[in-house]
């Protein structure tokens, strides 16, 4: 065979082959004219089967491959994609592709791909496939990894503060939240300190600890996906107060002061911090605070205030912390911009009459009264209030006249005293068992001095006595009560409540407000958020319960709950999340429930009630009821698929059935399928119920065949029967054999097997019995098939009969064999055995063991001694049977045998052999052949994989003497070898040896004839066959070639002696090859010998016909004979 090259497309081309060997070329062999053209079609069209691994820039798309590959190989395979926004298709391999899955790469995020592949062989490419749906390229979305840098940032008595850094990795979906818990260090059981819903912080302080406990603290991120792996703090937690000294944290522009205009305000904040929380004092420090100044405590900072300063204000204002850890201390300036202050070294002179004059909010004192007392002198001027009271508070004015001018000093009176009482109004409210909130107003009279604080006292209407009113009250008492307010002068008069208080819960039975639309179906998306806030009252405050109908609440539920209301959340809400959502309140007033009718608006939920139904041998019959969820819309069609159980796609066998049943036809007979049905609604496509087993299409079997009789004895009735014609598509499972004795209706089973031969046993000697069998698959039972004359239950004599499962068993050496023969007869036959026609003996490692119904025969450690043919003969009164049994035992090869030498010269030995009398119970694979020079002992490997049963050895060297050895190979291995004797490298012929002496037989004056001999020795170019011969009387001799009788010409010579007898053939050429046959005969007998003979000579033309195959546009390939 050989590949033409480099031909023209459309061109019409004659081939001839001539064969060559070293005595020349020989006669060429002509092919018809052939036209180069490309012989293949393009391949099919692949299918897709599937696109998984799906991330946000790759996914990976596998197919089967064309069901035609159009006459040549599949070269490479096209995938093409298409973004749902865009028009064109887009080649997304730049290299060959053989393999039927291939990852794409380099897609955006987000975006949404739909996929198609082509096939590409020698003669194009083939159509594409039909295009997948579309797949967006997002990456899957997992629960988030464990939040980073656990730690505590502080710690108090009975709290711990942690805080965490956001996971590594959010899983995909952003982080809704954090969960905290926490367990004692000796325990296993953790606490969730946080809502089920978790905290959207990165701090969280865990509270009511038991000081000096050991905890171990975890926090877990939580996405859409659920809860993450948690991260716990390093080593335990210890909730304890941790000292610390005070500290102030005084900014820049404090330390440099602070001015301000009259009029105007002051605020000093300070930052502080200390463990414990220090005591926090303020002063000035050139006298007290004033009555304006307003002074705010908290842990980490201080305030001062003071609001319409004056000059008076000007100074330092000190702030000093203390606790158990220390003291600090810090000043602020503070000055203040206003008018000068008042002139000093004021005199008064020139005193007169009427001079000075006292007024008093606006009146002119009466000096009469003797209460008030003026007393005036050159210098001063003195007023006396005696006896004051909170009355004489108010202003005074004192005013100067002289004749140059006029001039009045205001003065601004305070009398300190006790405050006046609380006014009106005082009010009672939010009464219940062991509490009531009471309110007031300041009073209108705070004495001169703020009002530091209140006291209550309550007296019971049954005492006489004011207490302390205390944060609890007695259940059923009834109160009165009073307020007095205090300042620094002391308590104030009392107001009392008008009216006493009863100490009684009110009781409210529980209501629930449902709005209008919750009356009605509430209707959401799926993936939305349901949310049902529904007010509420009741005393004492209800307990809320929220239930759903139809089931329990998921994960996903999250339910607040306060004294005026309570809301339902569900994020991320689906089908399942509709029904009947039942509110229940109830205190010990009553109870009181609602109902919420809600509406997930979805696709449909799996249909119910699936099952197949009329299974037949090529269709099935599938029936269902509705979903139980619509999705909120009316189902307008189902979608029925089918899938072989071998493949992992479905496929559809119909988009648009209306009923709830729907008959499959044109199954494969005996296929085994799933079948899946899915609703669809207006809002797409419904979850698909089906079956949990495989189905297999089939249908009860068809009756068995002919029932025979094998056997009966006076007990026993043993019957055969063949397969039936068809087994329904489902393989046969067992088969039943009823019996019916003769006068009765009933059939009884007798017997169930699984074989094509069963015995009954139990029958009533002569008695008379029908017979019948029945063939069963998973389908159910055939028709049963009777046997066609009754039987009478009586011993019979029965020719014996063996039944071989195999004719030849296959062993691997050294393993054991065992075969079993089963034989029947009546009465019991004897069993012999022999091998290759000789009795066989029993031995160590061959066992024979006979039973009533078999005879077994056990090989132990089997070798190639064991092969051969066995003949196991039973023989009783009835008949002999015998049967034979091929063992093959699985070795390595023998030998090669009947090695030979077909043709010596100078470069190359031409060997052939016969295959191994034992090949090793396989094909023989190849042959190994080895070479050596006799002058070394080194053995060279000429070939390790002949197929063949000769070879030519070349490139050897003339004159040196060669051995060479034989293996045979299986896929056992090598077997023993086959040596040659030694061969000498050289031709078998030599140069012809002179001609006789010439001598002139006619001479003229115009030329000489002259004669010689031929050489006596022609140097091996004239076959000459020579015999020695005998018989008495002297033989006739005959010689033949190929059957024809062979005379003498001027190429050939023939003679015989009483001795030997010869034949010569000069010149020989090709057709002198064949077989030479040499024939006595006489009175006594005929012999004969044939002798084969090859001549070496160049070779002739091919065999025909000569063909062209495997033709391109370029390429041809030419074979021949």
């Amino acid at each position: 065979m050989f590949k033409v090259t480099k031909l023209l497309e459309g061109n019409e081309y004659v081939f001839r082959v001539m064969a060559v060997n070293k005595y020349g070329i020989s006669e060429a062999l002509e092919s018809s004219p052939v036209i180069m053209k490309n012989p293949f079609v393009p391949p099919g069209s692949p299918q897709i089967l599937d696109v998984t691994n799906i991330t946000s820039n790759s996914m990976t798309v596998c197919w089967a491959a064309p069901e035609t590959d159009g006459g040549s190989e599949i070269i490479t395979y096209i995938i093409e994609k298409k973004d749902r926004t865009g028009i064109r298709w887009t080649k997304c391999n730049r290299q060959k592709v053989t393999d039927v899955c291939f990852r794409v790469m380099g897609l955006s995020e987000d975006h949404e791909y739909e996929f198609r592949v082509s096939a590409e062989n020698a003669a194009g490419d083939g159509e594409p496939s039909l295009p997948t749906s579309y797949y967006k390229a997002s990456n899957p979305k997992f629960k988030p990894g464990p939040p980073v840098n656990v730690h505590v940032i502080d710690t108090t008595k009975n709290s711990i503060l942690i805080a965490w850094g956001k996971p590594l990795n959010d899983g995909g979906s952003e982080i809704q939240g954090y969960i905290v818990e926490i367990c004692k260090a000796e325990d296993e059981e953790w606490t969730l300190c946080t809502p089920p819903t978790g905290l959207r912080v990165n701090k969280f302080e865990i509270g009511k600890l038991t000081e000096n406990q050991e905890y171990k603290i975890q926090v877990c991120a939580i996405n859409k996906m659920g809860v993450g792996e948690p991260t716990a703090i390093p080593g335990t937690a210890k909730p304890e107060d941790k000292m610390e000294a005070p500290e102030l944290s005084l900014d820049s522009e404090l330390r440099k002061g602070i001015v301000v205009r009259a009029g105007g305000s002051v605020r000093i904040k300070i930052g502080l911090r200390g463990r414990p929380p220090p005591e926090i004092s303020w002063s000035k420090d050139e006298g007290v605070l004033s009555d304006k100044v307003i002074i705010e405590k908290s842990l980490n900072y201080t305030q001062l205030s003071m609001d319409n300063c004056d000059r008076n204000d000007t100074g330092k204002y000190i702030v000093k912390l203390n606790n158990s850890s220390g003291s600090v201390s810090e000043f602020v300036s503070v000055k203040v911009l206003d008018t000068p202050g008042a002139p000093l070294n004021f005199d008064v002179k020139d005193i007169k009459k009427d001079s000075v004059k006292w007024v008093r909010n606006g009146k002119e004192i009466d000096k009469s009264t003797a209460k008030m007392e003026v007393k005036t002198t050159v210098k001063r001027s003195v007023l006396i209030v005696k006896d004051c009271s909170k009355d004489d508070t108010g202003n005074y004015d004192i005013t100067l006249s002289n004749v140059g001018g006029t001039k009045t000093i205001p003065i601004k009176v305070k009398v300190l005293d006790r405050p006046g009482p609380p006014v009106a109004p005082l009010n009672i409210s939010g009464v219940t068992a062991n509490s009531c909130n009471l309110s007031w107003n300041e009073p209108s009279q705070d004495g001169g001095a703020k009002v530091s604080h209140y006291i209550i006292e309550k007296r019971e209407t049954s005492r006489l006595s004011w207490t302390l009113a205390e944060p609890k009250l007695k259940e059923n008492s009834e109160y009165n009560f009073r307020i007095c307010a205090i300042n620094s002068e002391g308590i104030g008069e009392p107001a009392d409540i008008h009216g006493s208080v009863i100490a009684v819960d009110k009781a409210e039975a529980p209501e629930i407000e449902l709005d209008a639309d919750l009356r009605k179906v509430v209707s959401v998306r799926a993936s939305g958020t349901l949310r049902l806030f529904v007010p509420i009252r009741g005393r004492p405050e209800p307990k809320v319960k929220w239930e759903k109908e139809d089931g329990s609440f998921t994960e996903r539920v999250q339910v607040e709950a306060t004294g005026s209301y309570t809301m339902l959340v569900i994020d991320n809400v689906n089908r399942f999340d509709s029904g009947k959502y039942i509110l229940t309140l109830e205190n010990k007033s009553g109870t009181k429930s609602e109902f919420i009718n809600v509406r997930i608006l979805d696709s449909p939920s799996a249909p119910i009630n699936f099952a197949v139904r009329d299974v037949k041998k090529d269709s099935v019959k599938l029936l269902w009821e509705p979903p139980l969820f619509d999705g909120g819309a009316k189902i307008t069609n189902y979608i029925v698929e089918k899938r072989e159980s071998t493949r992992k796609a479905y496929t559809a066998v119909t988009n648009n059935c209306t009923h709830t049943s729907f008959v499959i036809m044109e199954l494969q007979e005996g296929g085994i399928y799933y079948f899946r049905v899915r609703a669809v609604n207006e809002f797409g496509i419904g979850i698909a119920v089906e079956t949990k087993d495989p189905v297999k299409v089939a249908q009860p079997p068809m009756p068995p065949g002919k029932v025979s009789v094998v056997d009966v004895t006076r007990n026993t009735a043993t019957l055969s029967w063949e397969k039936p014609l068809h087994d329904g598509g489902s393989k046969i499972i067992c088969y039943h054999v009823e019996t019916q004795t003769k006068g009765s209706d009933k059939w009884n089973v007798g017997a169930t097997v699984q074989v094509l031969e069963a015995t009954i046993t139990g029958l009533m000697s002569g008695e008379e019995y029908h017979f019948r069998v029945i063939a069963v698959n998973e389908k159910g039972k055939s028709e049963p098939q009777e046997l066609g004359v009754p039987v009478i239950a009586k011993d019979v004599q029965i020719e014996p009969t063996i039944n071989l499962l195999f004719n030849t068993y296959s062993v691997k050496a050294g393993k054991d064999l065992t075969i079993e023969v089963p034989f029947r007869g009546r009465p019991k036959p004897v069993v012999s055995w022999k091998k290759d026609g000789l009795p066989l003996m029993q031995t160590s490692s061959i066992t024979i063991l006979t039973s009533e119904t078999s005879s077994k025969i056990s090989f132990k450690e089997t070798t190639r001694d064991h092969v051969g043919k066995y003949e196991i003969a039973v023989a009783n009164t009835a008949g002999t049977k015998s049967a034979e049994i091929g063992v093959v035992v699985l070795d390595k090869p023998g030998p090669p045998s009947a090695m030979k030498v077909d043709e010596v010269t100078s470069e190359s030995i031409t060997l052939s052999w016969k295959p191994p009398e034992y090949d090793g119970g396989c094909h023989i694979s190849s042959y190994i052949v080895e070479k050596r020079d006799t002058n070394t002992t080194v053995w060279e490997t000429v070939s390790s994989t002949l197929a063949r049963t000769s070879i030519k050895i070349s490139r050897l060297t003339h004159g040196s003497e060669y051995q060479f050895r034989i293996y045979a190979v299986n896929r056992y291995g090598k077997g023993p070898s086959i040596d040659s004797s030694s061969i000498t490298a050289e031709y078998p012929y030599k140069h012809p040896g002179p001609p006789s002496t010439p001598r002139v037989a006619l001479a003229t004056k115009a030329f000489m004839l002259v004669t010689w001999n031929e050489p006596v020795n022609d140097g091996g170019n004239t076959l000459k066959i020579s015999a020695d011969i005998s018989g008495r009387p002297l033989p006739v001799v005959s010689w033949a070639k190929d059957g024809k009788e062979m005379e003498p010409r001027q190429r050939i010579e023939i003679s015989s002696t009483d001795t030997s007898t010869s034949v010569t053939v000069k010149d020989c050429v090709r057709r002198d090859s064949g077989q030479y046959l040499l024939t006595l005969q006489n009175v006594a007998g005929t012999t004969s010998f044939p002798i084969n003979c090859k001549i070496l000579d160049k070779p002739g033309p091919s065999a025909g016909p000569l063909e062209v195959s495997a033709i391109t546009s370029a390429v041809g390939q030419v074979c021949c004979g």
